[in-house]
């Protein structure tokens, strides 16, 4: 049953209801409402092409950043994972009236049980929420709903516009695995819970040591799931297939037609193997790619970070700890100066005693949270959900040219 208190309550406010998000988590909460007579006036949403649809389940898509043009007040059901980006959103709008959705789908089943091990997306988006919304309101918790972990800097595609910065690479190495090793277990040490490590380079297969470092993961009481990006170019050796079927893992394959040209074969491997795993088709990326430097200022910096839609996809680095995948790799390639304060350099937190901890925690909860802004959004183009679109996996023969600081 859903929350029932909850749902009263909502009743009671005698104001608009409206679910941000028009999404499947989204729809699932609309149809609790339903169920409960609550009556929803229309979704609300960040993303312009979603809104651009203008409809959802037979019901109006706004655009956020418009929602105070159409109503002066109203409770808003946040169906998004992201809720800190939502809720800082609807502050600026001036809407205080909100409830983290995750807490009406509790008793939902998440359970995965396809015969092929393929992901039920909906069961995996409303785990996801649930999870996210319980680690937003518990503060006292370090809870992290991803965190990007570089293994590798080599790729089997050379996408011109990928927004890892991997076409700028002139000589792709794989990550230490020790140093990376050690680095997971400070941060494991510090955290309280991560819902998803995803692997990624680059393609993770291509670092043939990925199994060590996933194998880590798996065995890691605060990591939830861990997911493996490929490009649908590697099949993994068969000796890993045990590994690859433990409940943690599954497999993330972005479709890039015939650039992936194994596909066929890789899917097959993995529902033989009942490996849990989804199959992405993209359609376009944001146009979020070029190393610039703009000098806008912090006011201007501000407004790019406020906007962006990559600025909560905490990134693990050769042991430091930035708050985007664009920040990482801009400084693994020294295409920006070493900006102690855009990073936490796990390496140097003191972990042992319960004191030192608190304070490492602390010290990563202030960055991940509060930070207005990063030296390095000065070289971005900016990555709004608005942003300008190009088309994806477009090849280069060799890697692009960039303006190289002072190594690192």
């Amino acid at each position: 049953m859903p929350n029932t208190a909850l749902l009263n309550e909502i009743k009671g406010r005698q104001l608009p209801v409206i679910i941000a998000g028009a999404g499947v988590v989204g729809k699932i909460l609309l149809d609790i409402c339903k169920n409960n007579g609550i009556k929803i006036k229309c979704f609300c949403d960040s993303s312009v092409k979603t809104a651009q649809s203008k409809f959802f389940c037979d019901l109006e898509v706004v655009y956020a950043p418009d929602l105070k043009k159409k109503y002066k007040d109203a409770v808003i059901l946040i169906s998004v994972a992201a809720i800190k980006d939502v809720v800082d959103l609807l502050a600026d709008l001036g809407f205080s009236n909100w409830y983290a959705g995750g807490l009406f789908l509790k008793n939902f089943d998440t359970s995965q049980n396809s015969p092929d091990a393929s992901l039920d997306y909906a069961k995996f988006a409303v785990e996801n929420c649930i999870l996210c919304h319980d680690g937003y309101l518990h503060p006292d918790k370090l809870f992290l709903r991803s965190i990007d972990v570089i293994i590798t800097e080599r790729c089997s595609l050379k996408c011109k516009d990928c927004s890892n910065l991997m076409q700028y690479y002139e000589n792709p190495k794989n990550c230490d695995t020790d140093a990376l090793l050690k680095s997971l277990d400070i941060f494991c040490e510090i955290v309280d819970e991560v819902m998803d490590f995803r692997i990624l380079g680059g393609d993770a297969f291509m670092n043939k040591e990925w199994h060590i470092i996933v194998g880590r993961l798996v065995n890691e009481p605060k990591a939830k799931r861990v997911i493996m990006y490929t490009n649908g170019t590697i099949i993994p050796n068969e000796k890993h297939i045990p590994l690859l079927k433990n409940r943690k893992i599954s497999v993330a394959i972005t479709d890039y037609g015939v650039l992936s040209k194994k596909l066929i074969g890789l899917k097959q491997m993995l529902e033989r193997n009942k490996i849990a795993h989804y199959v992405l088709k993209v359609d376009e990326w944001l146009d979020c790619a070029a190393i610039t430097p703009h000098n806008r200022g912090a006011g201007g910096n501000k407004k790019i970070f406020k906007l962006c839609c990559a600025k909560n996809m905490a990134t693990l680095s050769d042991g430091k700890l930035f708050r985007c995948p664009y920040a990482a790799n801009t400084f693994r390639l020294s295409a920006v100066p070493d900006n102690k304060s855009d990073y936490v350099d796990l390496f140097e937190e003191p972990i042992g005693a319960a004191a030192s901890i608190r304070k490492a925690k602390n010290k990563i909860r202030d960055y991940l949270l509060r930070k207005e802004y990063l030296e390095v959004c000065d070289f971005c183009n900016g990555r709004p959900l608005s942003g300008a679109e190009v088309r994806p996996a477009v090849q280069i023969d060799k890697p692009l040219k960039y303006r190289k600081y002072i190594s690192n």
